[in-house]
């Protein structure tokens, strides 16, 4: 079940959303590696320590195959590529690497089938997803001046 809280929009840059109410998510915690390969080990019969290696490894991979131009697909979960962020230049001679290109970033794409008879599309990984309101906070009438210092965490 996915926890979410009420916050409202106090951002006049976009007059549009102003004064309106909205759901955010409230995470519960983090999934370390150690916790979900013990999970893993529980529902087959690889040890916890072969799956911490498989997947530590896994990370490695990930990070050369991507670092090498490729996308990397997993099948059952989704596609991850790097991205870029710039800045223009006002002709192919004045672009320049070190200058243009601010920022790498990935982005992550979760794998979708489309149900060709309802022509409907339904991604992995959230495909069920039921939400209720998180009900262990008080609810708030404006949302935080410098916005939310846990980042959406809620602490326990």
């Amino acid at each position: 079940m996915l926890n979410y809280k009420i916050y409202k929009n106090n951002n006049k840059k976009n007059l549009k959303t102003y004064n309106k109410f909205y759901a955010r998510a409230v995470y519960l915690g983090i999934a370390q590696l150690d916790d979900m390969a013990e999970k893993i080990q529980a529902n087959c019969s690889v040890k916890k320590s072969d799956v911490l290696a498989v997947l530590t490894e896994l990370a490695e991979v990930m990070t050369v195959e991507l670092q090498e131009s490729k996308v990397v697909k997993i099948a059952g979960l989704g596609s991850f590529k790097l991205t870029l962020k710039c800045v223009g230049a006002d002709s192919v001679k004045e672009f320049s690497p070190a200058k243009n290109i601010k920022k790498v970033n990935i982005r992550f794409s979760p794998e979708a089938h489309v149900d060709m008879g309802s022509k409907t599309r339904t991604k992995a990984l959230v495909t069920g997803t039921q939400v209720k309101e998180y009900a262990e906070y008080n609810k708030i009438k404006t949302a935080p001046a410098a916005g939310d210092p846990n980042g959406g965490v809620v602490k326990p």
